[in-house]
């Protein structure tokens, strides 16, 4: 199933999060994603011409592709995924999804596995589609603190970014930009207004390195269908 060419002046983007889980009545990555829906419904916007689709993630090894599948039918331009970290101590862009699992934790529906592979016959790792130093600057300069980061975890974070980067690289239709971002658990650490704003400038970023691939690819469809006489 390819993309569908993006037309010209629009783009989709999808923002995915989590669900609580481990006993905890919130996700800081779904507060953000709540925050970040409102700011893309108010009458300012992310930017002209964007549509933003949010979606949250079950903490489940065994329905998250299912619900990965669903939330990337909406064709995406660029995609951002959540997740909350209690490790970090600022917003982390990670760099590398592998294909591992070591759950220190049951999930949701009380699976817990250890050191098995995502998918067994899948690449050993996949790698962030966004330049990863110029999306690190873009946060800072919103005034968050942020950090790259080479390890996702062994949880469900690392294995929606893993499932989510296989199932784009499948559609052999060109990879839009993804990343995922952990959010800080600990509020003094990162307050979630200063988490908003970090990923609200990342997300403009990307939008705008896209718009330039986006326009590239409506002129070629628009002249392919002008060759095939549409």
């Amino acid at each position: 199933m390819k993309r569908a060419p993006p037309v010209p002046g629009t783009s989709t983007v999808l923002i995915t999060a989590f669900e609580p889980f481990g006993r905890r009545s919130s996700n800081r990555s779904q507060l953000v994603l709540e925050h970040l829906a409102r700011a893309a419904a108010s009458p300012k916007g992310i930017r002209e011409g964007v549509k933003v689709v949010t979606r949250t993630l079950p903490v489940s090894f065994g329905r998250l592709d299912r619900a990965l599948q669903r939330a990337l039918s909406c064709r995406p331009d660029v995609m951002i995924m959540l997740g909350e970290s209690a490790q970090a101590e600022q917003l982390r862009l990670e760099r590398v999804a592998t294909n591992r699992i070591t759950a220190s934790i049951a999930d949701n529906d009380g699976a817990q596995p250890l050191d098995e592979a995502i998918l067994p016959d899948g690449p050993a790792a996949y790698f962030a589609t966004v330049r990863p130093k110029p999306a690190l600057a873009a946060v800072r300069r919103s005034g968050a603190p942020a950090a790259l980061s080479t390890h996702a975890g062994g949880f469900a974070c690392n294995a929606a970014y893993y499932l989510a980067l296989h199932r784009l690289h499948r559609l052999g239709d060109g990879i839009p930009p993804v990343v995922f971002v952990h959010i800080p658990v600990k509020g003094r650490a990162l307050a979630l207004r200063d988490a908003t704003k970090g990923v609200l400038a990342l997300l403009r970023h990307l939008v705008d390195e896209a718009a330039p691939k986006a326009r590239r690819a409506g002129k070629g469809a628009t002249a392919a269908s002008l060759r095939a006489g549409r």
